[in-house]
């Protein structure tokens, strides 16, 4: 009778590390899950932060060439050279990440309760991306995207 329930016992306790050991490797996995979705949303943040940050220092003028809507306005990297697409990012880690900053031009309306033939709201859709590549993991990459609508008024010059 004793050694039959110390054998219980011990595959009683045998069964209860392998659960531990699976629960050990479900929640590393999880972990590293979160890990990926914060870094990738942290690059996309930074790339939203430079779109935002061409639109307060970079006139109008210089970003449009004309006001056709859901274009696709960012300034190419010969003209402002921080908004260049895929910008690899060097975190002292091997991981590659990479960020993308973009502007799409959606609008254009004059500002209430100002000049109407002086001042013109111009609405942004600016766009932030983030991406790590995961080689080992199914689809090869994680990605964030965030974005934020911007309305920058300028004074409408007569031609």
């Amino acid at each position: 009778m004793a050694m039959v329930l110390a054998i219980s016992a011990v595959a009683l306790l045998g069964l209860l590390g392998v659960w531990l050991i699976v629960q050990s490797g479900s929640t590393h996995r999880m972990t590293k899950s979160v890990e990926r979705r914060e870094s990738t949303f942290n690059l996309a943040e930074g790339a939203l932060q430079l779109s935002w940050y061409c639109l307060q220092n970079e006139t109008n003028g210089k970003i449009l060439k004309d006001l056709t809507k859901g274009q696709d306005v960012t300034p190419p990297e010969g003209v402002v050279p921080y908004m260049k697409a895929n910008q690899t990012v060097d975190n002292q880690t091997k991981k590659t990440q990479t960020l993308t900053p973009r502007l799409i031009f959606l609008d254009h309306n004059r500002v209430p309760g100002w000049d109407m033939n002086t001042f013109k709201g111009y609405y942004y859709l600016a766009q932030g991306q983030g991406e790590e590549h995961v080689p080992h993991i199914r689809g090869g990459s994680a990605r964030s995207d965030v974005m934020m609508v911007v309305e920058k008024i300028d004074q409408v010059r007569s031609r």
